[in-house]
């Protein structure tokens, strides 16, 4: 059997058997290259492979290395070098996932760089405390910068995007199938963390459509017998929300906080029923999704100049919402007409605008929060 073969064979028993790591391993082109490599790589588009060292692993090893070069996109390493040093940054790279494919029961490849010490951090804190002790190498599963095969650089953070929509969506998946490891559920959760504390931002914003009080849409069905209909008294949470998330060109490399503060109100404070737009200067996609539904992680939608104009205009002509929130940066005079609604503009920057709350998100913890790991 072929190199390509054997590689195909071991991705497609991920897929049945470690669907988390066999649906993001199809992500990767198969490209061998017995020139270039020699072993494995992965630059985050690729998985790049040795022929002949392939064909020196058995079947279960083989599934090792392709989950380990899995896990380099998992973490986004391929795009957080900088200016760190190739080979440590490798090093530290592998001691931030190993354990994680060992308590996934997978077998890696002799020689790989295992230590409980660096459990739960990060490769820039593992890199940070091994680079001068002269960390030894790990031969096989290299993970490339970005841009290393014909990937744009300027790309990175498209590319970290894409794979964080990706993680998400695997996760669902394995965890459908009942095959989610135990140990990687919190960690998935951890990846993106939201930096808005919803709790104490969105409740206060939403009092105008948070009810604690009399209502006649319920009967009280303790007084119906007796032919008496009083009001009965409820709390209800957010009503129908619309989240509107800023996707012109300046806020393309935000979108995936964005997409987890939204993810965010969806899992913690359940509104009725959510309504997300991707809009920059027009509206360019819609999700809906209500409290028992799956998250959609749809990638980033738009690219162009920035109006705000747009977005209430849709609201205001097809759905009937209790409030609305802007993920932005607020770079756009286009704000268009106050509608009836309360407003929440949650933005990167120190602007203002002409009508609704502001709220702002520290461009600092944004950085850090992208790179939890």
């Amino acid at each position: 059997m072929s190199a390509e073969a054997d590689m195909v064979k071991a991705r497609a028993q991920l897929l049945m058997e470690q669907p988390f790591f066999g649906t993001l391993a199809l992500r990767l082109k198969l490209v061998q290259d017995d020139d270039g490599c020699d072993t494995a790589a992965t630059d985050g588009k690729q998985l790049v492979y040795n022929s002949e060292y392939i064909g020196k692993l058995d079947p279960l090893t083989r599934k090792g290395l392709i989950a380990h070069e899995v896990m380099h996109c998992v973490f986004n390493h391929m795009t957080r070098r900088q200016e760190r040093d190739h080979k440590i940054w490798n090093a530290a790279c592998d001691f931030a996932i190993n354990s994680h494919l060992i308590h996934s029961g997978f077998i890696l490849p002799e020689g790989g760089l295992i230590d409980s010490q660096y459990d739960n951090m990060s490769a820039e804190a593992i890199y940070n405390k091994v680079k001068d002790e002269g960390v030894k190498q790990c031969a096989w599963g290299i993970v490339l910068d970005a841009g290393a095969s014909q990937i744009d650089a300027g790309s990175n953070a498209s590319l970290e995007s894409e794979w964080q929509v990706a993680v998400t969506q695997a996760a669902q998946v394995a965890k459908a199938a009942g095959k989610l490891p135990a140990h990687l559920e919190q960690f998935i959760k951890d990846i993106v963390k939201p930096v808005v504390d919803w709790r104490t931002v969105l409740w206060p914003f939403c009092t105008s459509v948070i009810y604690n009080d009399y209502s006649w849409r319920k009967p009280n069905r303790a007084y119906i017998s007796e032919d008496e209909y009083l009001p009965s008294l409820y709390s209800e949470g957010a009503g129908h929300l619309a989240f509107i998330i800023d996707s012109s060109g300046s806020c393309q490399s935000y979108w995936q906080q964005f997409i987890s503060e939204v993810a965010a109100v969806h899992a913690e404070l359940q509104p009725s029923k959510i309504t997300i737009l991707h809009v920059d200067t027009k509206v360019a996609h819609i999700d809906e999704v209500e409290p028992d539904e799956a998250f959609p992680m749809t990638p980033i939608k738009g690219g162009g100049g920035t109006s705000f104009a747009p977005a209430f205009e849709y609201l205001n002509e097809h759905h009937d919402i209790d409030a609305a929130v802007y993920l932005t940066d607020l770079c756009s005079d286009d704000f268009g007409e106050e509608p009836d609604y309360p407003v929440l503009w949650v933005s990167t920057t120190d602007r203002d605008a002409p009508w609704g709350s502001v709220c702002r998100i520290q461009m600092e913890e944004m950085k850090q929060a992208a790179y939890l790991s």
